[in-house]
């Protein structure tokens, strides 16, 4: 006879719970209703849910970016589960927010991911701690040691995935490029943050890549929409949006990586190395000196503090240590290969421009003048506008805030936005009626780019600390790529791109162009 189960109790006190929460949280944030009416500013029209994430579903952000820009102007109102955010693209403000009011909005949206290796990544751990462990990341991207070793890092991945664009060439195969060229930042990723050597395209079945592909959960974009939209749900139900089981293998291999370190006391110059000398508050380096190249001054924008308060000295805790190797892998693997592959895409659309880039690539007969190359610099500058890497920058107000002169307010603990995106369409600032839009960021032409209009990796202290990096592999990458193959349109080639859904980097699942042998060359 079948065992009959007993029934498990509705759990009416969660519930109930989170009734009583959402209810709270209405009441709340109904106050806002007319927060933008009573000063002016235009705005989207007042709601709580419903609305907001219905048209996060139906369109990629940076269209109802662009959408709200082109109908409400360079500054304007919306509501985000029922809170005002405040939306500016006008430059002189963007100083405002992104340098001189930073101790005001030094933090990022908050999200708390319940998990250390995400709440303890740089990108989104709140100031103060966020400056302590800043200081850390100097050494690495700034001193003449580390830029060498990162450029003997991209070339030999560089050189692993060139060999299997090469064959693709010899085949006249069509390629997906963003899949390929996650590969390649896959491999330079697992070198650089993790100790491990890979070649992503030939062994599929080994466990980084395995895992590296399965970081965030099956039904990531919802999840993502409720912590976006509810935060509150989001902590209430304790909700991931990341594979436990992947979270397990890097933790597992980080402390295996650095315990065989500490055991052999065998050093290496990486920047795993580095976050093992900061668990014992060890820092090679000063911030003060960091240079940047003329090349990088349009892309690094007032990044230094503003502040004269001491860096605080105290050390990493493990889980922060390992976190900032496991940011690589979350916000670092999709923006370099990005780049990579809508460069390629927008070449195989122009092919004027990419044998105009062939032939400089072709003179070049040193690969460490791969970063002076001044037309590769303009063609990567100009896809940075079309397709910057995120499509908005956020910060969050630690306090009451009023902008500048303007008299708007923004209460404390809401967002203040750039539509990045949409600035970077703006035909005001980026006209194409001047001079073809590849030299627009070469030589004297880059001067005339309004300060605060062009800001693909942010602005600020609290800009893209991997900046550098992912310029000189995009570079690489195009460079060798360039060198080697034709991209051609092809049948599969889609005509506008279908862009993902949802909150995040730019990216589309389908960037596919067909790649050719080049005509005898004694390249």
């Amino acid at each position: 006879m079948r065992s009959l189960s007993t029934p498990q109790p509705f759990p009416y006190n969660g519930f109930q719970k989170l009734c009583k929460a959402f209810t709270d949280k209405r009441s709340r944030v109904s106050r806002y209703r007319n927060h933008w009416k009573k000063q002016n500013v235009p705005h989207e029209s007042y709601a709580l849910l419903f609305g907001p994430m219905l048209r996060i579903m139906q369109k990629p952000f940076h269209e109802l970016d662009l959408e709200r820009y082109k109908k409400y102007g360079r500054v304007y109102g919306m509501f985000e589960s029922g809170k005002p955010s405040l939306f500016v693209a006008e430059p002189e403000l963007l100083k405002q927010i992104l340098l001189k009011d930073f101790l005001v909005l030094p933090n990022r949206r908050t999200v708390n991911f319940f998990e250390p290796l995400f709440d303890y990544m740089l990108s989104v751990i709140p100031y103060p701690r966020w400056k302590t462990i800043r200081k850390y990341y100097s050494p690495v991207f700034t001193s003449g040691k580390f830029a060498r070793l990162m450029e003997h890092q991209i070339e030999a991945c560089t050189k692993s995935t060139m060999s299997h664009l090469q064959k693709a060439a010899e085949e006249e195969r069509d390629v997906e490029l963003g899949h390929f060229f996650g590969n390649f930042s896959l491999d330079l990723i697992a070198r650089y943050a993790f100790g491990t050597c890979l070649d992503s395209h030939s062994d599929k079945t080994n466990d980084f890549v395995t895992y590296a592909k399965k970081v965030f959960g099956t039904d990531f974009s919802v999840s993502l929409i409720v912590y976006f939209l509810l935060p509150g749900v989001a902590k209430f139900f304790r909700m991931k949006l990341y594979n436990p089981a992947t979270l397990g293998y890097f933790r597992s291999l980080c402390q295996r990586v650095i315990k065989g370190r500490l055991d052999s006391k065998i050093r290496q110059d990486d920047f795993l190395q580095q976050m093992i000398d900061s668990q014992q508050g060890k820092w090679v380096g000063d911030s003060s000196k960091e240079t940047t190249d003329a090349e990088e001054k349009i892309f690094d924008v007032d990044s230094k503090l503003v502040d004269s308060e001491e860096v605080p000295s105290n050390a990493l805790s493990e889980d922060e240590a390992m976190a900032q190797c496991f940011m690589f892998l979350v916000a670092g693997q999709q923006t370099t290969s990005s780049v990579v592959a809508f460069t390629l895409y927008m070449l195989a659309l122009n092919p004027e421009v990419q044998e105009k880039l062939r032939e400089e690539v072709d003179l070049c007969v040193a690969k460490a003048l791969v970063a002076k190359l001044e037309y590769l610099h303009g063609v990567i500058s100009e896809i940075l506008r079309m397709f910057p890497p995120a499509s908005r920058l956020e910060r969050e107000t630690t306090k009451d805030y009023a902008l500048g002169d303007t008299g708007i307010r923004v209460p404390k603990g809401c967002i203040v936005a750039v539509p990045l995106y949409a600035m970077h369409h703006d035909p005001e600032f980026f006209s194409k009626r001047i001079y073809s839009v590849e030299f627009r960021f070469i030589g004297e032409n880059a001067t005339n780019i309004r300060p605060y209009t062009y800001l693909p990796f942010g602005a600020g202290p609290r800009n893209c600390v991997g900046m550098r990096l992912g310029l000189q592999a995009s570079k690489m990458a195009v460079f060798h790529s360039v060198r080697i193959a034709r991209f051609v349109r092809t049948d599969k080639t889609k005509v506008p791109l279908d862009f993902f859904k949802g909150y995040g980097v730019i990216s589309s699942s389908d960037i596919t162009v067909g790649v050719r042998k080049r005509a005898a060359t004694n390249k």
